[in-house]
């Protein structure tokens, strides 16, 4: 169950990431990791140009059930130089993640992938986990922090996640979006017991969502929030 939990926590910034899982069922798997998980239907993202650059605009201002979300398009690395150590190991720390090396794994599409992840227990079976995709060299594409809705201190453990210390990352921002997101995420999860996805976040070259989801409907589910660059909603 330990591995479930972690694993899902970094398959909205994969390189095939559907960050709206506007394909998947609204019942998701808390622990699937792309590569891991034969079920997750495989996209065909299109091609990003010039000319048709991702723009956050398309991307609703107001919490939505998750398949009713815009596509994103593939994430890129978030700055040059920005590595676990540059935010991850001190926020692993500060909970009490040991984050894995990272490694190599099949994700679906024929693509291989390199990511991170770490979990801690505690409070009976309630998790909180810290993953990520990097580039070979280490350069993050892209991040999640995923926390059972009602571990203690889930809340705080979100703050700490949205301070990224990304360049040019607005903090104080961040972590009023995160507020409000959360916020509108729990009365829509409340009400249609869904997926439910956040407004988008954006500081320059990376962007910020939060969602919450459960096995079941009456499950008070988990938050997760993902960090990724690059690629923000696609024009349609």
């Amino acid at each position: 169950m330990l591995r479930r939990q972690v694993v899902t926590a970094v398959a909205l910034v994969a390189a095939v990431t559907v960050v709206g899982c506007t394909q998947q069922k609204a019942t998701p798997d808390p622990g699937v990791y792309p590569g891991d998980a034969p079920a997750t239907p495989k996209r065909t993202l299109p091609e990003l140009t010039a000319t048709n650059p991702p723009s956050a605009s398309q991307w609703p201002k107001e919490a939505l059930p998750a398949e009713q979300a815009p596509a994103l398009a593939e994430p890129k690395v978030i700055a040059p130089g920005y590595r676990v150590d540059d935010f991850l190991t001190g926020l692993a720390g500060r909970w009490d993640v040991s984050l894995g090396e990272q490694r190599l794994i099949d994700a679906p599409g024929d693509k291989d992938v390199w990511h991170f992840t770490g979990s801690v227990s505690g409070s009976g079976e309630k998790q909180l986990s810290i993953a990520g995709v990097p580039t070979k060299q280490g350069d993050i594409i892209g991040f999640s922090c995923l926390v059972d809705a009602d571990r203690p201190r889930a809340g705080a453990f979100l703050k700490d996640c949205a301070k990224t210390g990304i360049p040019n990352w607005d903090d104080e921002r961040a972590v009023a979006w995160l507020s409000t997101a959360k916020r509108q995420v729990d009365a829509a999860y409340s009400k249609k017991h869904r997926p439910i996805v956040s407004a988008m976040f954006v500081s320059e070259k990376a962007h910020a969502l939060l969602r919450r989801s459960g096995p079941t409907p009456d499950s008070t589910g988990t938050y997760e929030l993902s960090v990724a660059g690059g690629g923000v909603a696609e024009n349609s």
